[in-house]
């Protein structure tokens, strides 16, 4: 009696599981931001209605997007507990990473995947392009009105106003300038 209720309980918890990934399959592609906003904010993200998520777009942990800002498809972030958010107007292009965490590596004796993984929150500030292909690591602060090259790895935070790019990213030039 025990072990058919038991089987019967595990073949709905499967078919549930099966539905819930079959669902997430569906909104991951639909053609309509909102409705990948409307699902994002159900898990838990804090996502400003009058932003746009792309097709593809995958993101897991703490999440906060802001009015006017776009991730474009093929995105991934990763905000665990410490969190990624995003402010005003920001564009970020396809094939973005973000990340807020990193896997611990500190004592070569132990294997690094039974290591934890430390964590710190990423900050993208107003008014920021993010160019594709980039990556942004754990702890970043990206200034109001910046720019990441395309194909770079952000490792540091960037100053407002300057334009970063390269593997690691290093100054390019400051988008602020003296008028004569």
């Amino acid at each position: 009696m025990i072990g058919t209720q038991l089987f019967f309980i595990d073949t709905i918890l499967k078919t549930f599981r099966a539905l819930c990934s079959i669902w997430y399959s569906v909104v991951l592609y639909l053609p309509f931001s909102r409705l990948r906003i409307n699902y994002y904010n159900m898990k838990g993200c804090r996502i400003h209605r009058m932003s746009s998520i792309s097709p593809n777009v995958r993101i897991r942990g703490k999440f906060e997007m802001n009015e006017g800002s776009s991730l474009a498809q093929n995105c991934s972030i990763s905000g665990e507990s410490a969190g990624v958010f995003i402010g005003k107007q920001v564009m970020i292009a396809p094939n973005v990473v973000i990340v807020a965490f990193n896997h611990g590596f500190e004592d070569p004796y132990v294997p690094m995947v039974k290591q934890g993984n430390s964590e710190a929150p990423v900050i993208i500030e107003d008014n920021v392009w993010i160019g594709s292909n980039c990556t942004i690591g754990k702890g970043v602060r990206i200034g109001t009105g910046s720019i990441v090259a395309a194909n770079s790895y952000v490792n540091n935070d960037i100053p407002p106003f300057h334009i970063f790019g390269g593997v690691p990213a290093k100054f390019i030039k400051s988008r602020l300038c003296s008028k004569m």
